[in-house]
C-alpha cells in the first residue's frame, strides 16, 4: 500500500505561481530572502504514452501501470484490490475512466554552482498528478474518496504540486536518498551529476518530512491527444499523421516479436504533413538483442541533440529500455515539441534559472491488423469447449500486459461479430475500472 502524502490541500480554483503563457516554459521573479543559486540550470525528461488502433484513433484505458514504484513514492491514492493485482498491477483507489495519456515519469534535474531555495509548481493541463516524490507542500485538486464514484479524467480541468526545496550544494546529500534495490529502475534516474534537493524543513512535522533525492519526480493520468496519428496496414506499413502546428522530430519505429525486431526511423514530421515508413518483423530476421544496441544509441543521440545531458539520455533510456525496446508490439517513439510540452505541463520556477531543458518523449503504441484479428480470435476462443484452445487464447492475451483494456476497447469498436463483442465486453468489465 502506498502512504498517504502528507501535504495541505489546496482547492482546484487555488491560485498558483504565475503560468505566463502556454508557449514557452514559465518561470517566476525569486523572492527576496532566498539564497543565490548562481547559474542554476533545470532539466527534465519523461514519457507520454497512449495507444491507438490501426485507424490510428486514439483508444481509452491507459490507467493500469507497468513499471513498479519504490514505497516511498507519495500518491492520492491507495493500492486497491482489482483483477490486475495478481499480475503485479496498481490501480488507482477510485474508478476511473476516458484515459488517453499516461504521463509517466518525468524527472527534473537542478544544476547549480551554490546552493540555495527553489520554488517549484508543475500544472498538468486536462491531467491529474497521481504520484510524486519528495512529499509536496500543496496539491490540487483536493484528494477524491471511493465513495465519490469513478473519475472522469474528461471532467479534469488540471492539477498541480507545489514544492518547496533546497538545492544542496555539489556532492552533499547522497546519503540521505533514499535506498532502493539494485535493478530497480529508480537507480538510473540517479545517473546524471545533478545537485541533490531536499524539501524545507517544515513547521510542524505533520506538514510532511525532510526528504533528499537527486530530483523531483511525478507522474500522471490525462484526457487529451498529441499531435502524431499513426495508420497501420499489414507488414509493418504505417502513415504517420502531424496534426500539430509544430514538426515533430526525431521519430522512431521500433516492432518487436517472438525476440525479433526492427527498426525504422524518420528525422522529422512537419506540421500538418505525413509520412510513410515501413517496420516489417519476420522470424528470419534480426534478433532483438543484435538490434538493441542501434535502438538506444539511435534515441539516446536524439535526447542529446534536444538538449539533454549524455548522462540523462542515458538515464533515461536505461530506465525505459524493457517497455520502449523489449516489449512486444510496434510502437512509435519521437520527441514532443516543447511548445506542446509546456502547455500541457506549465512549471513555476522560482528564483528563475538561468536555463530551462524540458523532453518529453512521445510513446505511441500502435495495434496492428494482425494484432487486432489475433486480439478478436483468442476472444472468441475462450468460449470455446476445446480446453487447450482456451488455455492459448488466454496465454494471448496475457501478453497484453497494462494495455489489455484498450485492445479490448478496439475490438469492441471494430469487429463485427456480435459474440466476439460479448466476450470483450465481458472480460473489460473485470479490468477497465
Amino acid at each position: 500500500m502506498k502512504r498517504l502524502a502528507f501535504v495541505l490541500l489546496a482547492p482546484a480554483a487555488a491560485a498558483p505561481l504565475a503560468f505566463l503563457g502556454p508557449d514557452r516554459a514559465r518561470t517566476h521573479a525569486g523572492p527576496a530572502g532566498d539564497l543565490p543559486l548562481g547559474d542554476l540550470v533545470v532539466h527534465e525528461w519523461g514519457t507520454f504514452t497512449s495507444m491507438q488502433g490501426s485507424d490510428g484513433v486514439t483508444l481509452d484505458g491507459l490507467q493500469h501501470e507497468e513499471e513498479g514504484l519504490p514505497d516511498f513514492v507519495y500518491s492520492r491514492t491507495k493500492v486497491r484490490e482489482c483483477p490486475l493485482r495478481d499480475r503485479g498491477y496498481k490501480g488507482l483507489e477510485v474508478d476511473v475512466t476516458n484515459v488517453t495519456e499516461k504521463m509517466e515519469t518525468p524527472v527534473t534535474y537542478f544544476y547549480s554552482d551554490r546552493p540555495g531555495r527553489v520554488h517549484v509548481r508543475v500544472g498538468f493541463e486536462h491531467g491529474l498528478l497521481s504520484q510524486w516524490y519528495p512529499v509536496s507542500d500543496l496539491l490540487g485538486p483536493p484528494e477524491r474518496r471511493p465513495e465519490d464514484g469513478p473519475l472522469d479524467m474528461s471532467k479534469v480541468d488540471r492539477s498541480f504540486l507545489d514544492w518547496k526545496i533546497d538545492v544542496l550544494p555539489k556532492g552533499e546529500g547522497l546519503s540521505d536518498v533514499p535506498a532502493v534495490a539494485e535493478h530497480d529502475p529508480w537507480r538510473f534516474a540517479r545517473i546524471p551529476d545533478s545537485n541533490c534537493v531536499r524539501t524545507a524543513e517544515r513547521e510542524s512535522p505533520r506538514l510532511g518530512p525532510v526528504e533528499t533525492e537527486k530530483f523531483l519526480f511525478y507522474r500522471g493520468l490525462g484526457r487529451f491527444t498529441l499531435p502524431l496519428r499513426a495508420v497501420t496496414a499489414p507488414g509493418g506499413r504505417i502513415t504517420l499523421f502531424n496534426d500539430g502546428e509544430d514538426a515533430v522530430r526525431h521519430v522512431v519505429v521500433v516492432h518487436v516479436r517472438d525476440g525479433h525486431a526492427m527498426l525504422d526511423t524518420a528525422q522529422e514530421v512537419g506540421a500538418r504533413s505525413s509520412v510513410d515508413l515501413e517496420c516489417p518483423v519476420s522470424m528470419d530476421g534480426p534478433k532483438l538483442e543484435e538490434v538493441l544496441p542501434k535502438l538506444e544509441r539511435v534515441l539516446q543521440d536524439a535526447l542529446v541533440e534536444e538538449g539533454l545531458y549524455a548522462k540523462e539520455a542515458e538515464a533515461m533510456t536505461k530506465t525505459w529500455e524493457r517497455s520502449y525496446f523489449r516489449a512486444e508490439g510496434l510502437r512509435i517513439l519521437y520527441v514532443v515539441p516543447e511548445r506542446v510540452t509546456n502547455a500541457l505541463l506549465p512549471i513555476a520556477i522560482d528564483p528563475t534559472p538561468k536555463a530551462i531543458r524540458r523532453v518529453l518523449v512521445g510513446r505511441l503504441e500502435c495495434i496492428t491488423p494482425e494484432v487486432e484479428a489475433e486480439v478478436a480470435a483468442a476472444l472468441a476462443a475462450r468460449r470455446s469447449s476445446d480446453e487447450s484452445a482456451r488455455q492459448a487464447a488466454e496465454e494471448r492475451l496475457a501478453r497484453l500486459g497494462r494495455f489489455l483494456e484498450p485492445h479490448l476497447r478496439r475490438v469492441i469498436a471494430a469487429t463485427k461479430d456480435g459474440e466476439t463483442r460479448e466476450a470483450a465486453e465481458e472480460l473489460l468489465k473485470s479490468v477497465g475500472r
